[in-house]
């Protein structure tokens, strides 16, 4: 209620805004707007005060925040209204909203009065004038009109019958309980602080009983009343709760002629409202419903800049903290509305903290502060001694006295590469791992040191990198028991490099006549994860070590496409029995998602709905969203459509804003014949908008088709967890074709 649209940025928002003032202002068809944000910190409140900021004094707008262990009825709803406008500054120097409406209301019936000509006035045109006013002027002992407001007082006892009477004719009131109304809140209007307000309070009771609002009925024969209801998240999880204080608010619409906007986050509406209402009280209240959206990039740069302002902070130093901050840089990957203001907020909080015990740098980014400058090395100095990681020649690096020994030696090997580079954001852009993995010996066992077990390549092998034997102890050797990792770090030839990414890059492009499955099958078994023989060994007979059995084939692309087809028939019957798995689906999108190049993955969680998201797609010109949830499930498609609309507004404005063509959205989905009826109802009911029903694909899948996935998605779960000797994205690149169908129907648009 204290909200100065000076202290806000214009552009937060500012669609919903005008939405809700339109409401407000003209009062025709939309009595009841529901106002939706993802979660808590997305400026709900905030707006609220911005439509009474606006509003100004054309209505009357009334808090409204039920405490714990309220009772749910009307005399509630009247009491925390009279207490909300007690507590709230008016626009009037010292005086509170209640008593602002307090006094306009009296002097609006007096000035109706004497325009009948019901109350004799020596100079009617005048009065009439100054109780059009403000009404300080009336009812301030020293207001510029205060002689009106005297002889209001002095003949109050007089007046108020008539003032009550002619409440009666036009509300269902009794005549001695308006009376009681007004002379408290004439009161009010004169003394102001509390005076008249336990009188009010007190008078709240009865109208749960008489199911009539009393105070919020006589002050709207003065100006419109719209009940602002926020601060609802003390009854999440009480559907109970949820369905008494809706059929509350559709009674004061419905019976009252009051208008009323209800704020309140996804997760108590999906908790306590939704889908516990009946459909009848669903459908109302949603039937006007605008949703937050979070801060654009340029929203977040005008509100880091108001702060700044605000704590007189000096233009040189708000410069250097907005480079600081990097305002850009927070936004680039994030989702476009993801961003709340109050996450911003204390993003710069933390940021304004590191700024200002951080050392101050110039215009070059070089240091200013002279106590901290290095002195220069001069030419005669101890030249330095190489580091460590430093790539030497191999016969110098091993003339290099040793510092640890052995045990100390792979704990820093561990330290050490722990500190490399991270792996890309785009792993679908990696090359697979093309080293396989140590195969476990039994207790006590040796492995046998053929020529073509790496434990046998001398130490000179040009595939050891020289940094390799930097950590070694002085005297091990690449075949010693100091160095175990050593016996398997043989890195592929670069030309087995070029070739698994050509056969990445040729995996999306439509009508390719290349041969993945020959070419994997021509490289060498050393090259890839596939061992084709197991590697003796020798164990005792009481000790049983447990040794994966590698896939007995010369090819290990033939092997793979072997297992796949055993898994296609034994999914065939789940695949015909059961409902579509969306669960295994999922993963399947999710593991070719991030491998397949050319495709940006990501992922949303859905406003609300904790827990549960929506995988995204990102190809040129196409974004994908994927619903991947029981067509029943009616909550989970609401929001889901819901989101889908905001991002086809958002890429819609984007392309506007840009001057460019606007990136298509699609929202794919899966049905199988099982599935058929459901989706059939959920597209012809209101669960999904109808702007949306254009951008929606029903992929239908049959049995076949599904059990295809299904064995696509366990083997690429086996090769996780070990059960196949192979990598995942090995299994991408040897299976993709099987399922080429599933790929290029998805992405088809």
């Amino acid at each position: 209620m204290a909200i100065v649209e000076s202290d806000s940025v214009g552009g937060l928002n500012e669609d919903v805004l005008d939405q809700l003032l339109e409401s407000v202002e003209n009062r025709s068809g939309v009595p009841l707007m529901l106002l939706t944000a993802p979660r808590a910190g997305y400026g709900k409140t905030h707006l609220l005060g911005r439509v009474v900021a606006a509003t100004g004094a054309d209505v009357v707008m009334v808090p409204l925040a039920f405490r714990t262990g309220d009772s749910l009825n009307l005399t509630t709803i009247t009491r925390r209204g009279l207490e909300a406008l007690s507590l709230a500054l008016g626009h009037q120097s010292g005086w509170s909203r209640l008593r602002e409406v307090c006094a306009g209301l009296v002097a609006h019936l007096l000035h109706d009065l004497i325009k009948d000509g019901l109350v004799p006035s020596a100079n009617p045109d005048q009065a009439l004038r100054v109780l059009s006013g403000p009404v300080s002027d009336v009812f301030n002992k020293d207001g510029s009109a205060h002689l009106i407001g005297d002889w209001l007082r002095k003949h109050s006892a007089g007046l108020r019958p008539i003032l009550a009477r002619r409440v009666a004719r036009q509300l269902p009131v009794r005549t001695d309980v308006a009376d009681t109304w007004l002379e408290a809140m004439m009161g009010q209007a004169f003394e102001g602080e509390g005076e008249g307000l336990a009188v009010m309070q007190d008078l709240a009771g009865t109208d749960h009983e008489t199911g009539l609002p009393t105070w919020f009925r006589i002050l709207a024969l003065w100006r419109p009343v719209i009940l602002l209801v926020d601060h609802l998240d003390g009854y999440y999880r009480n559907p109970a709760a949820g369905v008494t204080i809706a059929a509350l608010l559709m009674d004061l619409v419905d019976t009252q002629g009051l208008h009323v906007l209800l704020s309140l986050n996804q997760d108590v509406w999906q908790a306590t409202f939704g889908h516990h209402l009946p459909s009848a009280l669903e459908d109302r209240l949603t039937a006007s419903q605008v949703l937050l959206r979070g801060l654009r990039e340029t929203d977040a740069l005008a509100l880091l800049r108001l702060r700044l302002e605000q704590g007189k902070v000096s233009d040189e130093e708000a410069t250097e903290f907005e480079a600081f901050v990097d305002v850009k840089q927070h936004f680039l990957g994030r989702p476009i509305g993801s961003v709340s203001a109050r996450v911003f907020l204390r993003h710069c909080a933390r940021q304004w903290q590191i700024f200002q015990n951080s050392v101050p740098l110039s215009v070059s980014g070089q240091s200013v502060e002279a106590d901290l400058a290095v002195p220069a090395v001069t030419e005669d100095a101890t030249p330095a001694v190489p580091l460590m990681t430093e790539s030497l020649p191999l016969s110098e690096a091993e003339e290099l006295p040793s510092l640890f020994d052995a045990p100390t030696t792979a704990e820093v090997q561990q330290m050490a590469a722990s500190l490399t580079e991270p792996q890309a954001a785009l792993p679908q852009n990696d090359l697979p791992s093309l080293i396989p993995p140590p195969l476990p010996s039994p207790a006590g066992g040796t492995m046998d040191e053929t020529p073509e077990s790496p434990a046998a390549l001398p130490s000179s092998s040009p595939n050891l990198s020289p940094s390799a034997n930097d950590w070694r102890p002085q005297g091990a050797s690449p075949s010693g028991s100091a160095t175990p990792a050593a016996m398997t770090s043989v890195s592929p030839s670069a030309d087995a490099f070029v070739k698994l990414r050509e056969m990445l890059h040729h995996l999306r492009q439509p009508g390719s006549k290349t041969r993945i499955l020959d070419e994997l099958a021509e490289m060498p078994p050393e090259r890839i994860n596939l061992p084709a023989q197991p590697v003796s060994s020798v164990a005792p007979s009481s000790v049983t070590a447990p040794v994966p059995t590698p896939m007995p084939a010369s090819k290990p692309g033939d092997a793979l496409l072997g297992r796949f087809e055993a898994l296609r028939l034994q999914m065939a019957a789940e695949a015909e029995a059961q409902p579509l798995d969306y669960g295994k689906l999922g993963e399947l999108i999710r593991l070719a998602g991030r491998r397949f190049p050319l495709v940006r993955f990501s992922e949303h969680e859905l406003p609300g709905l904790t827990g549960r998201q929506t995988m995204v797609w990102s190809i040129q010109g196409v974004e994908i969203l994927f619903g991947l949830a029981a067509f029943s499930d009616s909550a989970y498609w609401r929001v889901l459509a819901g989101f889908a609309a905001g991002r086809l507004a958002d890429l819609a404005a984007e392309a506007e804003r840009d001057g460019a063509v606007a990136v298509k959205l699609k929202l794919v989905t899966f049905k199988a014949d099982r599935e058929h009826p459901a989706w059939q109802a959920l597209y012809a009911g209101d669960t999904l908008p109808a702007p949306l029903k254009p951008n929606l694909d029903a992929v239908h899948l049959d049995t076949a088709s599904v059990a295809a996935l299904y064995a696509m998605q366990r083997i690429i779960k086996d090769a996780e967890t070990g059960a196949v000797q192979a990598e995942p994205t090995q299994v991408m690149t040897v299976l993709a074709r099987e399922l080429d169908f599933f790929w290029k129907r998805v992405t088809k648009v």
